[in-house]
């Protein structure tokens, strides 16, 4: 740094003991002074000069808003000094009435109240100005954070994360991520398996799966329509009813759809009589529709008989928890009782008012399909395979619509026996009966895994014995039939409760990812469950040499019994899985709503909208790839097994 010069050693003005200097001279002099002072000032302006960016970093949790690069603003002055404001945001770092460096936000600029302050007081920059502080418990504390004039470095290979990992939407991405690659490639595997028996056990679940989930976007579509749209609208655009809807003007109203979600199903059935591929989509579309107004129908009835009528017949020798619990499994009688009377209808009004042909069915019949040589066929074109599974027959014979009606009515009260049974087996549990889409509030406690297990087991004992009994009965007929596969739906449903139970335990501070967690473990789940089944069937049920060898050649029909009820549990599995990943739609689609300002205006029917497109959107691929494959019997599958590897050994242009 420069010095000024003493005035003294410039003998100025010159002394009278010296001789005397030229103008010139002196002239010199007074340049060479006047050079000094500037230089020496503009040094000292060099070093007084504040920075023009301070960069901000290492602070602690409490107060990390701090953390950042703050420009110097020349319009901000507090006690003689410019201020700095943090970029983005509306901080600032200025010298305080303390002359101490203080980080405040805006309504607080130029106070003496800050974030965090510095310790040094004649700091002329905020960089000298540390360590600083903050006020925390009634004390100062000491924090780590560091003012610098330049970036800082970083650290030496340090892993940057390409989404912020303590995001809540971050983790429910990477969890989807990662759950449908694996989905994706266990589905592969199984649709590509060399053994017939997994390939139709896999098209079977999913193609219920797919079924369910239609069905469950389309009726919830129209459900929430009418319960929040139509009946509390205002008149004339509603019925201006008070909201909440009362539960028992719910139970008309489901009841009236499940009446007429049946009576459709025998005349649309009865309309398409001469198209197979058609009557079949009725059959598994029109079944679990007909099954979830049928839920929400006893759903409703059983929670009412449960909660307000059982207390009328209190004071018995039976606690009101006993006296509850036998409610709630009455309703599974009374569920059965009323899909009886409506199966009893239905074959009456085939014989008076559907028992003759229309005369403008919805499709004309088919010609029967020509015979084809083998090599000429592709995977997808055998005739009693995949297309030969929903064209018909070869000759001038149609199929009985009634009878495919018949069993799409028992698919129906399957499903609505199965869940509600394991509604009441719950409600002894939990004490609970939520609705379809909700869950039972619950403690994590040491019994729910002994609960579920002892109770899984018991209704695989159960499904074992009337398996075993309907062997030694030629089948058991229709009754035995519905009995065996209401278990296998009570033990799906269980079974989905213990896992859903179980992932919202585990992840209870997010509830979206503990929906994807779920429907990806039940699905794979489901997956792996039906390999092994397949492995321990080829080994008890009439594939081996075992004990059991006879067992399924004792039923009157083509189609062993082994087969049959595998395939029943391969249809619980898939609508289980349809139930998991439909909530995760409904997730979706509330999201999409709530994030779009016009459609949250319109929040009931925009969501009702998209979950209807949603549905139609689903039909195509369902209808045109798996529906087929789903009913195709083992041969077909090891037929088509054979001719794919065939066609891949002897191709010339094959690589591989």
């Amino acid at each position: 740094r420069l010095q000024l010069p003493k005035l003294g050693a410039l003998n100025w003005p010159p002394s009278a003991s010296r001789e005397p200097q030229s103008v010139a001279s002196a002239m010199r002099r007074c340049f060479s002074i006047a050079v000094a002072a500037i230089a020496s000032g503009a040094m000292v302006q060099a070093d007084t000069e504040p920075s023009e960016t301070l960069y901000v970093s290492g602070a602690d949790t409490a107060v990390s808003v701090t953390d950042g690069t703050y420009m110097l603003d020349k319009t901000e002055v507090h006690n003689k000094k410019l201020c700095y404001k943090k970029e983005g945001t509306a901080l600032w770092l200025c010298y305080d009435d303390h002359n101490l460096w203080s980080f405040q936000p805006q309504g607080f600029l130029g106070t003496s109240q800050g974030i965090m302050v510095s310790t040094q007081k004649t700091s002329e920059s905020p960089v000298g100005a540390g360590p600083w502080r903050v006020w925390k418990d009634g004390a100062w504390s000491v924090t780590s954070a560091v003012v610098r004039d330049s970036p800082p470095e970083p650290a030496a290979q340090a892993w940057t994360p390409l989404l912020p990992v303590d995001e809540e939407a971050s983790r429910i991405i990477a969890g989807m991520l990662l759950g449908f690659m694996a989905l994706t490639f266990l589905i592969m595997v199984l649709a590509g398996s060399t053994d017939e028996q997994v390939r139709a056990y896999f098209y079977k679940m999913f193609s219920a799966c797919f079924t369910f989930l239609i069905a469950l976007l389309f009726a919830f579509a129209v459900w929430e329509l009418l319960i929040y749209q139509i009946l509390p609208a205002p008149r004339p655009r509603g019925f201006g009813l008070a909201v909440p809807i009362h539960p028992e003007i719910k139970i008309v109203l489901s009841f009236l759809l499940f009446s007429l979600s049946n009576f459709l199903l025998n005349f649309i059935g009865w309309k398409v009589q001469f198209r197979r591929a058609r009557l079949m989509v009725i059959k598994s579309l029109g079944a679990h529709v007909t099954a979830i107004f049928g839920i929400l129908t006893f759903l409703h009835i059983q929670r009412h008989a449960v909660f307000e009528s059982a207390m009328f017949i209190q004071g018995t020798i039976l606690s009101p928890e006993q006296i509850r619990g036998i409610t709630a499994f009455l309703i599974v009688a009374v569920a059965w009782i009323t899909f009886a009377v409506y199966r009893w209808a239905s074959k009456g009004a085939r014989k008076e008012m559907f028992g003759k042909p229309p005369l403008r069915p919805w499709g004309a019949p088919l010609r029967p399909l020509r015979d084809e040589r083998p090599a000429e066929r592709s995977c997808m074109s055998f005739g009693s395979g995949a297309l030969g599974a929903l064209a018909g027959p070869r000759g001038p014979e149609f199929p009985d619509w009634g009878i495919l009606v018949d069993e799409a009515e028992d698919e129906g009260a399957i499903v609505v026996m199965g869940f509600l049974t394991s509604q009441a087996i719950m409600f002894c549990r939990t004490g609970e009966m939520p609705v379809l889409r909700g869950h039972f509030t619950h403690a994590d406690d040491d019994r729910a895994i002994p609960f579920f297990a002892g109770t899984m087991t018991a209704l695989i004992a159960l499904f074992a014995v009337i398996l075993y009994v309907r062997s030694l009965r030629g089948g058991g007929g229709r009754s035995g039939k519905i009995c065996q596969r209401a278990t296998a739906m009570s033990l799906a449903w269980m079974l989905y409760r213990a896992i859903v139970w179980n992932t919202r335990a585990a992840f209870k501070e997010n509830a979206p990812l503990a929906l994807v967690i779920g429907a990806l473990a039940i699905t794979m789940m489901f997956c792996i469950i039906i390999v092994v089944l397949d492995k321990c069937l080829d080994y008890l049920l009439n594939r081996s040499n075992s004990p059991f060898k006879n067992l399924s050649a004792r039923m009157e029909s083509d189609t062993p019994l082994s087969e049959k009820a595998m395939r029943a549990v391969n249809s619980c599995f898939g609508l289980i899985m349809a139930l998991g990943w439909w909530r995760n739609m409904e997730v979706s689609v509330q999201t999409v709503v709530a994030s779009q300002s016009f459609l949250a205006s319109h929040e009931v029917m925009s969501q009702c909208l998209l979950c209807t497109l949603l549905a139609v959107a689903l039909v195509f691929p369902w209808r045109r790839v798996i529906l087929p494959k789903s009913e195709m019997k083992s041969p077909s599958f090891a037929e088509e097994i054979n001719f794919e590897l065939i066609r891949l050994t002897d191709a010339d242009n094959f690589m591989p």
